[in-house]
């Protein structure tokens, strides 16, 4: 489940390039956003990217952030209690060539994480079409905003349901299966369970993310 989060070393030819300047062009810090808000809301509506900032592998959490533009303007980027931004730039905003200034010392060492999630709000129990359309969005949205690079794009085959500790698929026939496991992960794929209806869950599950695992 952490590749099918952190997708910027797949997206990409070289991982992000670190960098040690206090201030750094927006585009290295959060790769890809830009692809990613040329896509039409419509068709990413069910996705998200989430970046972080890092350093010695570490979260920052509550960093202060701030975007500045070729005219000056100046817009905070809050970074929240577990490290991610809370905001990100617009694709107006990005395609300026803006950099983002981080409240750090200028010497110290830092890179970003990109994650790719869904939106899915933890609960019980889901509609198996919403899980269904949420994998075929998610691998449409990854393979326009990876462009000429989509064939090493990953390709997410299900969602996988955290600390929720175990679940069943309800079937149209109305029989039932378990959901399966990866690391004590429940997970549902499309193609595994072809007919499901309904994925009910034994506890609602602290994240939703997706699954790129092939079993």
């Amino acid at each position: 489940m952490k590749r099918a989060l952190i997708l910027a070393a797949a997206l990409a030819a070289a991982a992000t390039p670190a960098f040690a300047e206090k201030s750094a062009p927006a585009g290295k810090v959060l790769p890809f956003l830009d692809r990613f808000l040329k896509v039409p809301p419509a068709e990413s509506a069910r996705v998200k990217l989430s970046y972080a900032i890092r350093h010695d592998g570490q979260m920052m959490p509550n960093l202060k952030a701030t975007l500045v533009e070729k005219s000056g303007a100046r817009t905070p980027l809050p970074v929240n209690g577990e490290g991610y931004f809370d905001r990100l730039p617009t694709l107006a905003q990005m395609q300026g060539d803006p950099t983002i200034v981080l409240d750090v010392p200028a010497d110290m060492k830092l890179g970003s994480m990109m994650s790719f999630g869904t939106q899915l709000p933890p609960a019980r129990e889901y509609d198996a079409r919403e899980l269904v359309a949420t994998v075929n969005e998610a691998n449409t949205v990854i393979g326009k905003a990876a462009g000429p690079m989509s064939f090493m794009a990953p390709k997410m085959t299900g969602i996988a349901f955290s600390k929720a500790e175990g679940g069943t698929i309800v079937f149209a026939d109305g029989h039932s299966a378990p959901l399966p496991q990866a690391k004590d992960v429940p997970y549902f794929r499309p193609a595994d369970h072809q007919g499901a209806v309904r994925v009910k869950l034994t506890k609602t599950p602290t994240k939703v993310g997706f699954y790129d695992g092939k079993k």
